[in-house]
């Protein structure tokens, strides 16, 4: 038989109970959305730690390389680090789905990463184009097609006095052919302006 003593205990435990695994479970639903955050924290540690610097309106890398936050129409989302053949780069994207990245090699290695392109697009069954305007100084290939577009890469070099740069944008023809020559120019301009 229950008693009124007894239900008020046990009302109690139950609440005691519940008072217990509730801080368990706040603490829990704080660590896991203060988890959340930190992800860009630790990328900003990892670019900085990799020779990237914060600057006003843009990153910075320790061998000169400046990628701004918006170039042209694209937008960075990412900092690269380097490699054997690649000092660093950025990643750019905008809406419109063009997307660009941009990396400093060491001098002489531009031609390298060039020669590589073409090779491992070419033994993937790509295509090779022969484009006009901007794109005509890059090597380029067809990388899809749909009814009526075209998914195109290409690949530009530059070279300044000890670094040499490559330009990688991936675009949809014919819609966005207008778009190539500003973006290149951006870069290119970007490049000679920044660059050691």
């Amino acid at each position: 038989m229950r008693t009124k003593e007894a239900d008020k205990s046990r009302g109690r435990l139950a609440c005691s109970h519940l008072l217990v695994r509730f801080p368990r479970a706040a603490v829990l639903a704080l660590v896991l959305s203060a988890t959340a955050s930190v992800p860009p924290a630790l990328s900003q540690q990892r670019s900085t730690e990799s020779g990237w610097k914060v600057v006003t309106r843009g990153m910075r890398h320790f061998t000169g390389l400046t990628c701004p936050d918006q170039v042209a129409s694209l937008n960075r989302i990412r900092v690269l680090t380097g490699s054997a053949d690649r000092i660093a780069g950025c990643i750019y994207q905008n809406p419109a789905g063009i997307s660009a990245i941009v990396r400093s090699h060491p001098s002489g290695n531009g031609a390298v990463a060039a020669r590589t392109f073409r090779e491992r697009y070419a033994a993937a069954g790509f295509p090779l184009l022969e484009t006009t305007g901007a794109a005509a100084a890059a090597i380029s290939f067809l990388t899809g097609e749909s009814k009526d577009a075209s998914r195109c890469e290409s690949l530009w070099r530059f070279r300044t006095s000890n670094t040499d740069y490559t330009l990688w944008i991936a675009y949809t023809l014919p819609g966005q052919a207008e778009a190539i020559g500003p973006l290149v120019t951006s870069f290119a301009e970007l490049l000679a302006e920044k660059a050691p």
